[in-house]
């Protein structure tokens, strides 16, 4: 996949090539379709090297695009002359390509917000927000009673650890008129605690550490909340918003302000705030009148089930504020399908539909503000009814008129980044790349397939291409490699259509009998059936998965991912048949019909031979299938286990709303139904309690049930290598009846 990052004032952008021996940056001016080498890397790494008194390679520059916080230490590019400013051996760097020289720079202040007129600096510093004067230097306290539990400009939690708080911008907004700011005070006072025990600590100390932090239940009644308030910067006079506490419900990877929840008006008078009901049944935007406080619900949307406001959950949300037009573009699945609507903030009445049909916008690219034109990623579009719906396309919009123009569409899946997308955080630009050139005159996009060879290509704003920008070579395919083959099914109620991805052994033959395994992501956060090859699919930021289906694969089994109902990206009421539980996400029901479909198609897979193996956010289906098919699943490896009812309140409010669904159980109850082999492993560090993992033990020990468990003391989010290697171990022994090689290390 490419990340491009465009550089300021230029219609050319910059890039990150892998090559098989190293990495290189690439500068491609769309002008004049020319794609080159960004800077000499020969005399950027002497000069760090004549600077360090170390060798550095050229081939790996150890410029980080992300070492810290945001984008403070991203790579920047500027032309006229060409320069690079990164971060390396933890310092800012300024390298001039022209001269060849290299001078340390001072390293730019983590979060903070420069005003408008440049004038002044807002910042953190004790759970407080301070302003720096940048001529004087002067620093003063704009509010004195933040406290740990009770911080001022910091994002929503993450199950608990504040773990974005070092990835996102101080959470507040200067008026335009540089003379006030719009923030928010995350309120954590009355959240309970649990506790975290690391039993081998990593400073070699024998006693047991135990760290806490605040973690709201869906049982619980206190959750985390935003005050949201706007301080004047001349008088100190702080204003609260008459309305209440929000919910810091938002989901997404972003902060309150990075998921576009509040946003200034032009007059620097009044601001707008989004407020979403703590089980998603509304959502309001707001106005606030920041200095009398005053507040007016402009429009509220809700719904039976909940109003989903994110192309993606681990996205953040695609609203778009127009300030300079008093305008709105609003993201709803209100029709049943993702479309955008844009509202008047003045009157707070619908405008017009700017998409719309049985089809979903799957997130914003980039608005040509100008030429008021959207560009949008689409699936589900393409009249062809054989075509995977999960496929991306590029489309263009105009908000006024509704008319879209298709940029790039076919049997494939088209990734476009955007800067909302989670891939930025993955891949560590943060927010820094966009497939859309800041103009709206040109667009990068990656072509993929399951099983097809990706394609980078720019294009310009009406579709045509203008530069074959990369290409991967076949030749670098492992021997015999197998491609991955896309497949669609029908969901156990024998009407639905699902789809899937079935992987082989590079020495498959159809005459050999394989056990099956089915790779399990039951959650409703994500699809898993890769879309595009080596992890190149916007689908999901679940890239990984298609290697390790294919390691799987290469063991000697076949191996099936599929999405069943009651997950994302095929409409509202595909994905709300999950809503009230979510262990029903991905129905395990379409699982196992989809699976005895194959089998008829493909005679080799061995139905007496079915394992279920699930290493990242996988476990529950695991359960899931062994528990509620103990007939069809005969072997299950579970890393991750989760559950609604000991997480963050999120997740089950999200899922389940105030009740789940008292008709399901929860797999402590259904231990009884256990006849196959089971490995459960659990990460003691990891984010979800070890709590969820445990009580599914303690039931099994008491149902007098044989299992197995791995326990790494140390370990957190996803299966560490040592569990990789124990979940392949025991499939190959009890599906294969094969003794695996002693000790293999990954």
């Amino acid at each position: 996949m490419l990340l491009p990052v465009w550089i300021k004032d230029s219609n050319s952008f910059w890039y990150e090539r892998q090559l098989s021996d190293g990495k290189e940056f690439r500068l491609v001016n769309a002008e004049t379709a020319s794609n080159e080498l960004a800077f000499n890397h020969e005399t950027l790494a002497n000069a760090l090297a004549e600077v360090l008194g170390e060798p550095v390679d050229a081939k790996h520059l150890p410029v980080n695009n992300l070492n810290g916080p945001l984008t403070t230490n991203a790579i920047e590019i500027t032309l006229n002359p060409l320069t690079v400013n990164f971060t390396a051996f933890s310092k800012r760097w300024e390298f001039i390509d022209e001269s060849g020289s290299l001078n340390e720079v001072e390293q730019p202040h983590v979060h903070d917000l420069v005003s408008p007129d440049g004038q002044q600096v807002a910042f953190s510093r004790d759970y407080n927000i301070w302003v720096r004067d940048l001529n004087t230097g002067g620093e003063r306290a704009l509010t004195t009673d933040g406290q740990e539990d009770y911080q001022y400009a910091i994002p929503g939690s993450v199950h608990g650890n504040n773990e974005f708080i070092s990835f996102l911008g101080l959470q507040a907004l200067w008026s335009p008129d540089s003379k006030r700011l719009f923030t928010v005070q995350l309120d954590q006072r009355q959240i309970k605690t649990i506790g975290v025990v690391t039993h081998v600590p990593p400073d070699g100390t024998l006693r047991p550490q135990t760290t806490f932090r605040k973690l709201a239940f869906p049982e619980d009644t206190h959750v985390e909340t935003y005050r949201l308030l706007a301080i004047d910067l001349e008088s100190g006079d702080i204003q609260d918003a008459n309305y209440g506490r929000i919910p810091t419900t938002s989901g997404g990877s972003g902060g309150f302000f990075e998921n576009s929840f509040g946003w200034w008006s032009t007059d620097s008078r009044h601001a707008y705030f989004v407020d979403v009901d703590r089980y998603y049944k509304y959502a309001r935007v707001v106005e606030f009148n920041t200095h009398t406080g005053a507040t007016r619900i402009l429009f509220e949307e809700i719904s039976a089930t909940r109003v989903d406001m994110l192309a993606g959950t681990c996205d953040q949300t695609h609203l778009l504020p127009l300030p300079e037009t008093n305008e709105l573009l609003w993201y709803s699945d209100r029709s049943g399908w993702s479309h955008y609507y844009l509202y008047d903030l003045k009157t707070g009445q619908l405008k017009n539909a700017v998409t719309s049909g049985q089809w979903l916008v799957r997130g914003m690219i980039h608005f040509d503000a100008k030429r008021r034109a959207l560009f949008v990623k689409t699936s589900g579009r393409a009249d062809d009814q054989d075509r995977d719906p999960y496929y991306h396309d590029l489309a263009r919009v105009n908000i006024d008129t509704g008319k879209i123009t298709t940029l790039i569409s076919s049997d494939h899946e088209y990734i476009t980044v955007s800067s909302r997308d989670l891939m930025q955080f993955l891949n560590g630009y943060v927010g820094t790349s966009s497939g859309v050139s800041p103009l709206g005159d040109y667009a990068v996009v990656t072509r993929t397939r399951a099983d097809q060879l990706p394609a980078s290509y720019l294009l310009d704003r009406d579709g045509k291409k203008i530069l074959d920008l990369e290409y991967p070579n076949s030749k670098s395919l492992a021997k015999n490699w197998q491609w991955p083959e896309p497949v669609k099914l029908k969901a156990a109620d024998g009407q639905t259509d699902i789809y899937g991805v079935v992987y082989r052994p590079s020495d498959f033959s159809p005459d050999k009998s394989y056990p099956v395994i089915d790779q399990s992501f039951v959650g409703y956060t994500l699809p898993i059936a890769a879309k595009g090859a080596f992890g190149n699919f916007m689908a999901s930021a679940l890239g990984p998965m298609y290697f390790e289906a294919a390691a799987l694969a290469e063991l000697g089994f076949i191996v099936v991912q599929i999405d069943g109902r009651g997950s994302r990206h095929r409409g509202k009421a595909f994905m709300d048949e999950s809503y009230g539980w979510m262990n029903s996400a991905s129905q395990i029901d379409d699982h196992v019909a989809g699976i005895k479909q194959l089998a008829e198609r493909f005679p080799y897979m061995d139905l007496e031979r079915v394992g279920i193996c699930g290493l990242n956010m996988g476990g529950n289906g695991v359960l899931e299938g062994l528990l509620k098919h103990p007939d069809f699943y005969k072997v299950g490896a579970a890393a991750q286990l989760y559950d609604s009812r000991i997480m963050g309140a999120n997740w089950g409010d999200f899922n389940e709303g105030p009740v789940p669904n008292p008709d399901d159980k929860h797999p402590e109850e259904l231990v009884n139904n256990l006849k196959g082999k089971m490995l459960m492993m659990v990460g003691l560090q990891d984010y979800v309690p070890a709590a969820v993992t445990f009580r599914v033990v303690e039931a099994l020990q008491k149902a007098n049930k044989d299992f197995d468990l791995v326990v790494d003391p140390n370990w957190g989010y996803s299966a560490s290598p040592y569990q990789i290697r124990k979940a392949w171990d025991y499939l190959v022994t009890h599906l294969q009846g094969e003794q695996p090689p002693k000790e293999f290390k990954l």
